[in-house]
């Protein structure tokens, strides 16, 4: 069976969760005797030749251009018959082209596929929530507050400039678009459910979570006489939608006595590319939690099981409906109990007492109750840590997709 699949990145230049699980998948995919996948991930014009819209950067691994935009998600790129692209689906006659995201690409792209390979099966991994929402996918209202459902009325008042017909119309073209697909992969059920109630049949949807590579968990750090488990790290983009400054503010809450009984590490990159009133925000915090909080800077994938070794617990901040966290998945490998929110796929995934605990998104001061918890209940940890849940693993994963492709 040959399999395509198109990323909205690549992780050699892009290191966010979605575009590992799709690099994970094709690996493992080509591991199979009788299979071959190719991956095509989508790169900025940084590192794409000048006139160029597809580029090989190994064997069966490609780059290609584009910038499509949430707004209309319209391709910036040739698809036309003659295309790079074209030709190049033309020569592998793929059985099942898998598309794990569309945004940046461009939606048209799975119209090209139709047209040039009609007899190949698609399949599309959703991710977040951009069909639905405009706002980045986010499904928060730009005034910061949750939003639950879709509306166009209430995507107008987010979006004024953009009519209440506007936004239907953009459903309408996304959906003719999705018509051709015909199998769709969510990572969790929380985000299945809000495309149900957008527009998808629920048949068409089936949940496959994301998996990462083998790997045993992290021994524990050696405590020193009376210490106890309290090192906190925090790992990810350090931006509004993670939540950092929420548990900044959860660590400056505790009373000073508790603070200097607790650390927080936080391995994260994209600070300087916020806001300056966010930037100036978290600045602020990190002035005022001085000793108590170190800001390390990005790190990289490989990385994570050593990063881990020197701390206790994992910490997340996201202040919308996460759907399949890839920091979850590391935290359970790598032998962490984990901290989240109680909304979207997080709390999906972490249930409290197994493996980790929840706080009321959010809310600073249910976070450092959470914290304080922690530091007053000193077995706590030792409970969690023997509740750990098994993680995904990338062969049983790709198994499953698979099959999902055999019988597409």
């Amino acid at each position: 069976m040959k399999i395509v699949i198109f990323c909205h990145a690549h992780p050699t230049f892009s290191k966010g969760g979605g575009e590992l699980a799709a690099y994970y998948l094709w690996q493992g995919i080509n591991s199979y005797p009788d299979h071959e996948a190719w991956f095509i991930g989508r790169a900025d014009q940084r590192v794409m030749h000048k006139f160029s819209s597809l580029a090989a950067i190994g064997e069966r691994d490609y780059l290609m251009a584009g910038n499509a935009g949430i707004p209309d998600l319209i391709s910036t790129i040739d698809f036309s018959n003659n295309s790079d692209l074209a030709q190049l689906l033309k020569k592998i006659q793929p059985d099942v082209v898998h598309f794990h995201h569309y945004v940046h690409v461009g939606i048209e792209i799975i119209r090209l596929v139709k047209r040039i390979c009609p007899d190949s099966r698609i399949v599309v991994t959703l991710h977040e929530y951009i069909a639905i929402c405009m706002n980045n996918g986010q499904m928060v209202k730009t005034d910061s507050r949750l939003c639950h459902h879709y509306s166009p009325r209430e995507c107008h008042l987010c979006f004024p400039n953009y009519s209440q017909e506007d936004f239907f119309l953009r459903e309408q073209y996304i959906k003719s678009f999705f018509k051709l697909v015909d199998i769709f992969i969510s990572p969790s059920n929380f985000l299945r459910d809000r495309y149900v109630a957008w527009g998808i049949e629920p048949e068409r949807i089936t949940v496959i979570e994301n998996g990462l590579p083998e790997g045993n968990p992290t021994p524990l750090r050696i405590l020193g006489d009376g210490e106890n488990r309290t090192r906190f790290a925090y790992f990810g983009q350090i931006n509004p939608y993670k939540g950092v400054d929420v548990i900044l503010e959860a660590f400056a809450r505790l009373p000073k006595d508790l603070r200097k009984k607790v650390t927080l590490d936080i391995f994260g990159s994209a600070l300087e590319q916020q806001t300056l009133d966010f930037q100036e925000r978290i600045k602020k915090l990190l002035k005022k939690l001085k000793g108590s909080v170190h800001l390390h800077g990005p790190y990289e994938p490989h990385e994570m099981g050593r990063l881990m070794g020197d701390v206790d617990w994992v910490v997340m901040g996201s202040v919308w409906w996460e759907n399949s966290p890839l920091v979850i998945q590391e935290a359970f490998k790598f032998g962490r109990p984990i901290i989240t929110p109680d909304i979207g796929g997080m709390a999906e995934k972490v249930q409290p007492g197994k493996g980790g605990l929840n706080y009321r998104a959010r809310d600073s001061v249910s976070l450092s109750g959470v914290i304080n918890r922690i530091i007053e209940d000193p077995g706590l940890f030792d409970k969690l840590y023997d509740s750990l849940p098994e993680y995904p693993r990338s062969s049983d994963i790709t198994q499953r997709h698979v099959g999902i492709y055999a019988d597409v």
